[in-house]
C-alpha cells in the first residue's frame, strides 16, 4: 500500500525494543490514523512523530487493508513473526494508542467505525484510549464483551486543558461520554495523564469526584516524561516552571521518584475513597506494584477476552511476592510474542527499572523485604 498525504501504511504494530514490551499486557496498536489535531503540548507522540513527518497532515489509514492484514495475520502460523503470534492469540489491540481513533477526522472519514465493525464481526477484542467525546456516538457498534474505554481527562479547568490540548474536546465534554458509556454497560477507565507537578496534579480531589459521579469503574495515573523540548512547551503554555522538578533519566526527564511514590500513594488512597480501583500505567519508571488493586494495570483482571502478553513486568513481581525470587524458568511458562526481547531486558537486569522492590543478583531476581 502506497504512503501519500492520504494513507496510512502500517496501521497494525507491535513496538520492536521498546519496554512497553515487558511492562504492557496490550502492546499490540491498531492506528486507525496517523497524526492528530489535538495538538497537546505533553504529548510524546508529537515528540517522535513530527521530526519524522508523520504528525501534520493527519494520514488516516485504510479499513478495508486492515481487514486483509487481519485477515492474513490470522491465518499467517509462523511463531517468528512477532505480530502475527499476537493476532492469532487475540491479543486485544489497542486503538488510540499512539493518535486519538476518535479525532476529528473521524467525522469524515469513519475509519474507526469501519474497523470496529471488522473487529466485532471477528470477535476480536480492543482496548480504546481517547480524548474525544465522539466514542459515546459510537455506543451502539461497540460490543461490550470485546470492548474497553479509557476517556483520558487531564483537568476540569476549561482554560488549562484549551492551553496544553488546544484542539482536544472539552473536559466536560469527556466526562459525559464516559457517563454515557459507563450507564450503558462497558467498563470505563478514567485516565489522569499525565500528572504535571505545578500545573494539574492539585486538582486529583475534584479529578476523582468527576470520574467517580461520572460512572468510572477504575482509574489510570501516569506521570509526564518528556525532553527539553517537551518541557518548554509545556511552560511556554502553562506560564508554569517545571523543569525543576525534573531530572535526566534516559531519553526523558522523569519527575523525582521518591515524591512520586507519595504521589501515588495520596492518588490511590483516594481512588479508593470514591469507590475505583487504582493502578499505575508504566512511564519507565519502577513500579511499585503493590499500590495497584488490578493485577493488570488497565483493570481487565478476569475479562475473558482480554488475555494479554503475559510474560511481563507485573507477572514477574506477583511471582516475587509470593515466592521470594524468580528464575528465567519461572517465567519461560508464561506467554510472550517477543521472547528474546524479554531475555535480553532480564539478563540486563533491567526489571529493576521497571519493577520496585526488585533486585536482580546476576541469576534470578529477587523482592527485598
Amino acid at each position: 500500500m502506497k504512503r501519500n498525504n492520504l494513507y496510512y501504511k502500517r496501521p497494525i504494530n507491535l513496538p520492536k525494543t521498546g519496554h512497553e514490551l515487558v511492562t504492557c499486557h496490550y502492546p499490540l496498536r491498531l492506528d486507525t490514523y496517523s497524526g492528530c489535531i489535538h495538538n497537546c503540548v505533553y504529548c510524546y507522540a508529537k515528540n517522535l512523530l513530527e521530526n519524522r513527518g508523520y504528525w501534520n497532515p493527519v494520514r488516516i489509514a485504510n479499513a478495508s487493508y486492515i481487514e486483509k492484514l487481519l485477515e492474513r495475520l490470522l491465518q499467517n502460523s509462523d511463531d517468528s513473526d512477532s505480530i502475527s503470534s499476537a493476532v492469532r492469540r487475540r491479543v486485544p489491540f489497542r486503538l488510540g494508542g499512539l493518535t486519538d481513533c476518535f479525532q476529528d477526522s473521524e467525522k469524515q472519514n469513519r475509519v474507526t467505525e469501519n474497523v470496529l465493525e471488522i473487529l466485532n464481526r471477528y470477535e476480536y477484542p480492543y482496548l480504546i484510549v481517547t480524548k474525544s467525546p465522539l466514542v459515546a456516538d459510537y455506543v451502539d457498534l461497540l460490543d461490550e464483551r470485546l470492548a474497553v474505554i479509557q476517556i483520558t481527562i487531564t483537568t476540569l479547568k476549561e482554560n488549562l486543558s484549551k492551553a496544553i490540548e488546544p484542539n482536544a474536546p472539552k473536559p466536560l465534554d469527556r466526562l459525559r461520554a464516559l457517563q454515557i458509556l459507563s450507564d450503558s454497560g462497558y467498563f470505563t477507565t478514567a485516565r489522569f495523564s499525565p500528572i504535571i507537578p505545578n500545573v494539574n496534579l492539585a486538582e486529583a480531589d475534584k479529578l476523582f469526584e468527576a470520574y467517580s459521579n461520572a460512572g468510572a469503574k477504575h482509574v489510570l495515573v501516569e506521570f509526564f516524561r518528556g525532553t527539553l523540548k517537551m518541557i518548554k512547551r509545556v511552560e511556554l503554555a502553562t506560564n508554569k516552571k517545571i523543569k525543576q522538578r525534573f531530572m535526566k533519566n534516559g531519553y526523558y526527564y522523569r519527575f523525582n521518584f521518591n515524591e512520586k511514590l507519595v504521589t501515588y500513594k495520596y492518588l490511590k488512597e483516594l481512588a479508593n475513597e470514591f469507590g475505583m480501583k487504582f493502578s499505575i500505567c508504566s512511564d519507565g519508571d519502577p513500579i511499585p506494584f503493590e499500590l495497584n488493586d488490578t493485577k493488570n494495570c488497565c483493570g481487565t483482571d478476569g475479562f475473558k477476552n482480554f488475555r494479554g502478553v503475559e510474560r511481563v513486568a507485573s507477572t514477574l513481581y506477583w511471582m516475587a511476592r509470593n515466592r521470594g525470587k524468580v528464575t528465567l524458568n519461572d517465567m519461560l511458562k508464561y506467554w510472550s510474542p517477543t521472547p528474546e526481547v524479554f531475555e535480553r531486558f532480564w539478563f540486563s537486569g533491567a526489571f529493576e527499572r521497571f519493577v520496585f522492590g526488585l533486585k536482580w543478583n546476576g541469576e534470578e531476581y529477587v523482592l527485598k523485604r
